[in-house]
């Protein structure tokens, strides 16, 4: 198994509608990401999304084309992609970080100039996941999936 990491950053097509569809695509990517072993992180801001994926070569192929043609996303990036030795979010089909105001504005930043590294991104993304590392998908296991 080869594992690989990739990060993209997209636009909202409906940013009046952004949270409700932030919400699906949560919902999707647990249920979609668990079925082929795929773990990451999501975020977003005002009008875009950002998100690190991390799985077998294979898997990410198929959901950067899902991507790709999802109407919630337009303008697609991806950052960066390459292998990995471990994964970052082992315990996590999809994980939403709880920002700080310091961090919320951050990420804004990044994302709103088009000057995010996948590096950049990790780092944030870990430094505000660093309150709930070790605990495991509450989801994991419940069928709920």
């Amino acid at each position: 198994m080869r594992l690989e990491r990739l990060a993209y950053v997209s636009r909202s097509t409906d940013p009046e509608d952004q949270l409700l569809a932030f919400s699906d695509i949560l919902a999707q990517s647990v249920r979609n990401n668990r079925a082929v072993e795929v773990t990451g992180a999501l975020s977003f801001t005002p009008g875009r999304y950002a998100q690190i994926l991390e799985g077998e070569g294979h898997a990410l192929d198929t959901l950067l084309r899902r991507i790709s043609v999802d109407p919630r996303h337009c303008d697609m990036r991806v950052l960066d992609r390459g292998p990995i030795e471990e994964r970052l979010f082992p315990d996590w089909s999809m994980i939403v970080p709880e920002f700080s105001p310091e961090g919320r504005t951050r990420l804004e930043d990044m994302v709103a100039h088009d000057e995010v590294s996948t590096a950049q991104l990790v780092d944030l993304f870990l430094e505000m996941l660093q309150p709930r590392r070790g605990k495991r998908d509450p989801l994991a296991g419940s069928g709920l999936a």
